[in-house]
């Protein structure tokens, strides 16, 4: 997976994936729920792209550790993407 790009997962509903996190060694994402027109909705989620048996799976991330450590690191990158006052 990669930025910028939009995913189905089982349930068919899609995500366009904005950051990866860069401070990692799994790959996570910051992702917002697309409608049905593809249009972002006001809905994010934090993905993880688990490889298992040689196949790639999306799994939600809900764990309250992760997520603090990832939002940090997305708000930093957006920070340096867009400077301190866009936040």
């Amino acid at each position: 997976m990669r930025e910028d790009t939009v995913i189905t997962i089982n349930n068919g509903k899609k995500y366009l994936l904005l950051l990866e996190s860069e401070d990692t060694t799994e790959s996570y994402f910051l992702a917002v729920l697309l409608d049905e027109k593809e249009e972002p909705t006001n809905n994010y989620a934090v993905l993880e792209e688990v490889e298992k048996e040689g196949k790639t799976f999306i799994r939600r991330v809900s764990d309250p550790i992760i997520l603090n450590q990832l939002l940090a690191d997305y708000k930093s990158q957006y920070n340096d993407l867009y400077g301190d006052q866009a936040a």
